[in-house]
């Protein structure tokens, strides 16, 4: 039982409940007032209290749920970026129900991100005491960057839901069951891959289908040890592998959701300059003129290449350090996790050319925050600490969301 006696599920959903208020008034605060004015987001049903939440890429996601498709060729930005889950269940539910489109990415995403979080909270307490898994789950709702799970018109509440939702079916011996949360996830987010791995070495490593050989370097593989359901983890790829043939036959390229990354504005193509850094290393570099700068003229301009600088810079830091906790995950929950996350920080590492949006895609690699939990759990003082910066942060990212401020 929970506190007072309450079941686990309840104190989780208080701890959520409080988050979401916090972040619903930092967002609406920052969306209007004296503070700003709606940037840019023309009034719709809801907005009054929903317009802070849609942002940048909620604005594709709405043109997608409203008009479909389309493709300009690599040298253009165009919607085949964006993965068809969340903007299809965006448009089901609008014709279903009439309601806005807008209003109801902050909907799907409010319910998806609940679900997520006690999906996670159950993860953890199916894998440490609950006592950790309560400082863990505080720890992960104080995250900088957790808002997208609260509001934003973002598919990455969709993507964790089904993530972690397919690993619990995983560890419950339903691997078809599985396999089809995860084609969820695959069809939302180009990340999903890292999913089918995870999904795929789990099942190995609960099976005990590879085990230390005689050298370190020649384990052994007993495949006899699968059973012929645990397959059924595959069907992961059918999200991923639908979108590719829709691009296909539509406009005649499997992977444009790749090729328009180096679109002008996007400039995340794949080569040597993405993969080494370099703009990150050049935000570093010009951080403390611009700093200078902007404290000499107070320029919004100015301003804005401050703000873009700390979070870029930020969000690379976190990376290198969930690398750590990762590790940490590899050796205290199985190689079959471990695997996972080290999967998803690849793709962090190896597709953005600054870390951008990087701060976000961490909320997938849910067991690092529990090796962490299980480090503050022992450490009352570094942990108040920790929830304290940790949190003041996350309202501030969240204000600065609402305001219109590309945070990730």
């Amino acid at each position: 039982m929970g506190a007072s006696g309450r079941a686990p599920w309840v104190d989780a959903a208080a701890l959520w409940a409080a988050v979401f208020a916090a972040l619903f008034l930092a967002v609406w605060l920052g969306a209007r007032g004296p503070f700003a004015s709606y940037g840019g987001v023309a009034p719709y049903a809801g907005s009054g209290i929903f317009s802070g939440w849609l942002r940048f890429d909620g604005n594709w996601y709405t043109q997608i749920a409203t008009t479909g498709y389309w493709y300009a060729g690599s040298e253009s930005q165009s919607a085949v970026a964006f993965f068809p889950a969340y903007p299809g269940v965006l448009w089901g539910l609008h014709s279903v129900t009439t309601l806005s489109v807008k209003l109801l990415g902050s909907l799907v995403t409010i319910v998806c991100g609940f679900g997520a979080v006690l999906a996670i909270f159950r993860w953890f307490r199916n894998h440490v005491t609950d006592r950790v898994a309560r400082i863990a789950l505080v720890t992960l709702l104080l995250y900088p960057y957790v808002f997208y799970l609260f509001g934003a018109v973002y598919g990455d509440a969709l993507f964790l839901f089904a993530v972690v939702g397919a690993f619990l079916l995983l560890e419950n011996d339903h691997p078809i069951l599985a396999g089809l949360a995860g084609a969820v996830a695959t069809a939302t987010r180009p990340v999903g891959i890292a999913l089918i791995i995870g999904l795929v070495a789990v099942a190995l490593w609960r099976r005990h289908v590879i085990e230390a050989g005689e050298s370190r370097w020649r384990p052994r593989i007993m495949l006899r040890r699968l059973h012929p359901a645990d397959a059924g983890v595959l069907l992961s790829f059918a999200g991923l592998a639908g979108y590719m043939t829709y691009l296909g036959v539509r406009f005649g390229h499997p992977f444009a959701f790749d090729e328009v990354q180096r679109a002008p504005g996007w400039d995340q193509g794949s080569g040597p300059r993405t993969w080494l850094k370099i703009t990150w290393f050049q935000q570093i570099k010009n951080l403390p003129r611009w700093t200078w700068d902007w404290l000499q003229h107070g320029d919004s301009v100015t301003f804005e290449k401050v703000q873009y600088a700390v979070t870029v810079i930020l969000q690379g830091l976190f990376v290198l350090g969930f690398l750590f906790l990762a590790w940490q995950v590899w050796k205290k929950f199985g190689w079959g996790y471990g695997l996972y996350c080290f999967s998803m920080l690849a793709i962090a590492l190896i597709g953005t050319k600054d870390f951008q949006g990087t701060g976000r895609y961490l909320l997938a690699t849910f067991p690092c925050f529990l090796v962490l939990g299980g480090f503050l759990a022992t450490r009352p003082k570094l942990r108040w600490a920790w929830w304290s910066v940790s949190g003041i942060a996350l309202l501030a990212w969240a204000f600065a969301f609402g305001r219109g401020y590309y945070v990730a």
